[in-house]
C-alpha cells in the first residue's frame, strides 16, 4: 500500500493494527516496527533497557520520516520563495528607454 507523498511504503496492513491496538496517530509508516516494539514491552513489563533494537529501529524510521517531510516543505518554500521573486520584477519596464539612449 502506498502513501501518498512519501518513499516509504506501508507494511502493515490496517487489520493487523487494529489487531496490534495501534492508535490512530501512530498508523503511519512505521506501524510495522511499532507493532513488535509493543509486544516486547509487555512481555519486559516495559523495563526501559529491555527492547532496545526494536526501539531504536522504529526511533529511527520516524526520524526519517520526519526529516522527508522537513526536506518536502524546505522544496515548497522555494519553490514558492523564486515565484515571489518572478512577481516582483516586471517582465516590461515601466518607464521605457529613450530612442537615442
Amino acid at each position: 500500500m502506498e502513501v501518498e507523498g512519501s518513499s516509504k511504503k506501508m507494511i502493515a496492513t490496517q487489520e493487523e493494527m487494529a489487531e496490534a491496538r495501534v492508535p490512530l496517530a501512530y498508523r503511519d509508516q512505521c506501524a510495522h516496527l511499532l507493532i513488535p516494539l509493543n509486544k516486547c514491552r509487555q512481555a519486559e513489563y516495559y523495563l526501559p533497557w529491555k527492547c532496545e533494537g526494536e526501539r531504536h529501529t522504529y526511533e529511527k524510521c520516524e526520524y526519517e520520516l520526519v526529516m522527508e517531510r522537513m526536506l518536502k516543505m524546505q522544496k515548497i518554500r522555494e519553490e514558492e520563495a523564486k515565484l515571489k521573486q518572478g512577481l516582483n520584477q516586471p517582465a516590461i519596464p515601466l518607464i521605457p528607454k529613450p530612442a537615442n539612449a
